[in-house]
């Protein structure tokens, strides 16, 4: 989770000293750059809360026997970061593109064209 925040804090700053000033104004980002942003952090938040349910759900489908008071508790939040990160990054290509694409295209062909180009970054 600590990796996906210095991420993100990283990601702000390059984007604002892109600008030449030192603090970040999102009226000073091109307009393409908010759909990148709140793609990559919609998508990492969501996967950062539903990731201790996948993991519950996925301890219930194996047929070893172990519950979760054998794992421990900190198996449901173990990869957590390192996926949110990820989903980041996709979300951001996923959303970027589709926001550019949709208001030429349409809905149809840009939901296809974002998902087409989030598979670049798996």
């Amino acid at each position: 989770m600590k990796v996906l925040f210095i991420q993100l804090i990283s990601l702000l700053t390059i984007l604002s000293s892109a600008s030449g000033k030192t603090e970040c104004r999102l009226s000073s980002l091109p307009p393409w750059s908010h759909k990148v942003l709140a793609g990559g952090c919609s998508r990492a938040f969501a996967q950062a809360v539903l990731y201790p349910v996948d993991a519950l759900r996925t301890l219930a489908q194996t047929r070893d026997g172990r519950t979760l008071a054998d794992v421990g508790t900190g198996a449901l939040i173990k990869g957590c970061g390192q996926t949110s990160s990820f989903a980041l990054f996709t979300g951001a290509f996923q959303f970027g593109i589709y926001g550019v694409v949709q208001p030429k295209y349409g809905h149809l062909i840009a939901s296809a064209c974002g998902a087409a180009g989030s598979c670049l970054v798996r």
